[in-house]
């Protein structure tokens, strides 16, 4: 899947955590997407980089209505999580689709990583073949059958192989499970002292902090971009900001000591650029209630993904 440059990016903003618009108790993520896009942040980054942008808030999708999500609305009462799930994953599809339609490169800020499952959708993972990389602390490849708790956040990953929720992802259009040799999850630095089944686990290549500890992480990244490169000529690539040690930024609740740097996420984009071609980048997960100044950190990062994903290209 090789496609013409862009040079214009279109930011989309879902500001929902777990189906539900704005801060919860214990939990503001939800609030991320609509500050990161404010004027003085990720639109400033972009145009100190000369880079043109505009916006798409995705701030109505909390109805269903029979047409989005292909089954009776009305089974979809207040309150239901999936069901509130499955409808801003079916608009950020479509939000995708359009900003590539419109020749310009989707920039995503999620509440939460679920939100990734609609921008899979969006790339048309149905037709197109790509590969997916996750930066993230955790592997989030639990599953309904594994999950102590049922958080779904914590299930993402696998959702995305096609290990769970293979009909609930179906409702999608243009999502499709991404075989698991074309996905390669980067740090996994929390791992627990008493697992369940599916805690400490990841899929794909893991670029893990052991793997890293030993190699080095610009080695560790070229290994797994090394052998992802004859699978795949395109990406999308999605950054959990609690893949940031909380020394440089303690993201949210799940932030847990091991992580990269913003160096080392910045190094590891333009090398995953001068590889593949990123048909998308998204960020999620940060609470602004744990580090109300994370915008001037995470700001720059997404400025600089984009300006990495605008310049990339498959390597002959």
């Amino acid at each position: 899947m090789v496609t013409e440059k862009f040079d214009c990016v279109t930011l989309i903003g879902l500001p929902y955590h777990c189906g539900v618009r704005g801060a919860v108790p214990g939990n503001a993520m939800a609030t991320a997407p609509e500050i990161l896009l404010a004027p003085e942040h990720v639109p400033d980054q972009l145009l100190h980089r000369s880079i043109s942008h505009q916006i798409t808030l995705l701030n109505n999708a909390d109805q269903a209505t029979d047409a989005e999500i292909g089954d009776d609305f009305r089974l979809i009462p207040a309150g239901d999580q999936m069901g509130r799930m499955l409808v801003q994953s079916i608009h950020t599809a479509a939000a995708v689709r359009t900003a590539r339609t419109n020749n310009t490169l989707p920039v995503v800020c999620l509440g939460t990583c679920s939100g990734s499952l609609g921008v899979i959708g969006g790339l048309n993972a149905k037709e197109n073949q790509f590969g997916v990389i996750w930066f993230d602390a955790h592997g989030d490849a639990d599953t309904p059958e594994t999950s102590r708790t049922g958080f779904i956040e914590g299930m993402v990953t696998s959702t995305i192989v096609g290990r769970c929720w293979s009909q609930y992802t179906a409702q999608t259009p243009g999502f499709a499970p991404i075989p698991e040799e074309h996905f390669i999850s980067v740090s996994l630095h929390e791992f627990y002292s008493n697992p369940g089944p599916g805690d400490n686990l990841s899929v794909g290549t893991a670029v893990s902090k052991p793997v890293i500890d030993k190699l080095g992480f610009d080695r560790s990244m070229a290994a797994a971009l090394d052998l992802l490169a004859p699978r795949v000529s395109s990406v999308y690539v999605h950054v959990d900001t609690d893949v940031l040690d909380p020394s440089v930024l303690k993201s949210n609740l799940h932030s847990a000591p091991g992580g990269l740097t913003v160096d080392q996420v910045n190094r590891g984009l333009q090398m995953i650029a001068n590889q593949f071609e990123i048909l998308a980048v998204s960020f999620s997960s940060w609470d602004p209630a744990v580090d109300p100044n994370g915008a001037t950190i995470i700001a720059p990062m997404i400025a600089n993904a984009a300006e990495a994903a605008l310049g990339s290209h498959p390597r002959l």
